[in-house]
């Protein structure tokens, strides 16, 4: 059986770009070191939830992962495990950003939004702890201009995260009114909820009249993902991830990986040379699965600068070049793929078109596409795959894939070959 290693270039998908010849920016770039992989294996592309849907990161792993997306317990129970921070039982986490506002015709307008990770933490000697009919709200400063919402009920009766998100993630806008979602299983919870959240952060305006950043605003409500299966029972891996920062610590942290990577530098290239080295040793010291992430191809796709994402991808090829070597072997199985498309041009952040996928090693067989990208890969044996294939079929690449229909020996429906204490042996009562 062979290990799995798992690498993600966050948003490196794209769409066909003007600027580039009608090519996307894997298309346009030099990448020996990908087309090498993409030689050694076979390809396809990868719709990360489905046609024309658009992913956000965490939610994109958590499928890629082997997770089914109805069992994503929220991107704020993500965030806030990140950061340390796990919600109790009926407790609902938020994720928090401070805006500049002002009031227009009566209601409140984004008149500035800082990126909220960056610069100094901001507005951490204000209180905005509050107790809103019988709802205990506690705010954590996470750094920058952010932190995470704790909603705990005491006698107001039950929370429900199942509402709409306040923070319109851009200034010129107002600031929009917590909802309890349509299908919200209990209308009383997710309204009683709504209203707690829309409660504080107009107090939070009034406690930081004044100053620049003078209001918070709420998104990404969550309960807790203390119920999901762990990666190791669903799998039959030993997992880790390499990747940097609290959403995917927090993912991590929900499934069960190891987190052992280290925090990203300035140097894309460097970062993911390190990543690569680190996971061979890693699979030396017995994990079967690594996950390594870049999130700089996302990054640049953000910034809409098509030769910007091209030339990115080129000095990130350079780290997967160092590795070649120990990346092509028949003992390893190795994936590369992208979690969405961030379009380097046009208005969407993310876009729900397909991503090039390569998988290389194990019993993958090679096909005849010998370049990495959206247009290449289109040819490939693999053809047309959903996130929620990728798992299963990495782990059958690897000879780890369950056997279904037959035996059954573990409490999970497990997706690969069973190890360790998932199974349970028959102890015979001495006499």
């Amino acid at each position: 059986m062979s290990g799995i290693l798992l690498i993600v270039l966050d948003g490196a998908g794209d769409r066909q770009q003007p600027q580039l010849g009608g090519m996307t920016p894997l298309e346009s770039a030099r990448t020996p070191g990908l087309d090498a992989l993409a030689a050694a294996g076979s390809a396809g592309l990868l719709w990360p939830l489905g046609p024309g849907r658009a992913p956000t990161s965490p939610l994109a792993h958590f499928v890629l992962f082997g997770y089914p997306e109805s069992a994503f317990p929220g991107r704020g129970c993500v965030e806030a495990l990140g950061e340390g921070i796990e919600a109790g039982p009926g407790e609902v986490v938020c994720r928090v950003n401070f805006i500049g506002s002002e009031v227009r015709d009566g209601g409140a307008w984004v008149r500035e939004r800082p990126d909220p990770r960056a610069g100094e933490p901001v507005n951490t000697d204000v209180d905005l702890d509050a107790d809103i009919d019988g709802i205990a709200l506690r705010f954590t400063h996470t750094g920058g201009a952010q932190g995470i919402l704790t909603l705990s009920p005491s006698n107001a009766g039950p929370l429900c995260a199942a509402v709409t998100d306040a923070d319109p993630m851009r200034p010129a806008t107002f600031v929009r009114r917590v909802q309890p979602f349509a299908e919200a299983a209990d209308q009383d919870a997710a309204r009683r909820t709504a209203d707690a959240l829309n409660a504080w952060m107009l107090e939070t305006r009034s406690r930081l009249s004044g100053r620049p950043l003078d209001m918070a605003v709420v998104k990404w409500a969550a309960s807790s993902g203390s119920s999901l299966v762990r990666f190791s029972e669903l799998t039959g891996l030993r997992g880790a991830t390499l990747a940097a920062g609290a959403l995917y610590r927090g993912l991590a942290h929900a499934i069960g990986l190891d987190v052992l990577g280290s925090e990203d530098t300035h140097d894309p290239a460097a970062d993911l040379e390190r990543d690569l080295g680190r996971a061979f040793e890693l699979f030396d010291a017995g994990y079967t699965f690594v996950h390594v992430h870049t999130k700089w191809p996302d990054h640049a796709g953000h910034r809409k600068s098509p030769a910007l994402k091209r030339d990115l991808i080129e000095a990130l090829d350079s780290a997967v070049s160092a590795h070649l070597e120990r990346l092509v072997r028949d003992d390893l199985v190795v994936c590369v793929t992208a979690d969405h498309q961030t379009p380097a041009s046009g208005p969407l952040y993310h876009s729900g078109g397909a991503v090039p996928l390569v998988i290389c090693g194990g019993a993958s067989g090679r096909d005849h596409v010998e370049r990495f990208g959206e247009r290449y890969c289109r040819e490939g044996a693999l053809g047309h795959l959903w996130g929620r294939d990728l798992m299963p079929l990495l782990l059958d690449t690897a000879e780890r894939s369950a056997f279904l229909g037959a035996e059954r020996y573990t409490r999970v429906a497990c997706l690969g070959t069973p190890e360790g204490a998932a199974i349970r042996r028959l102890d015979v009562p001495q006499p």
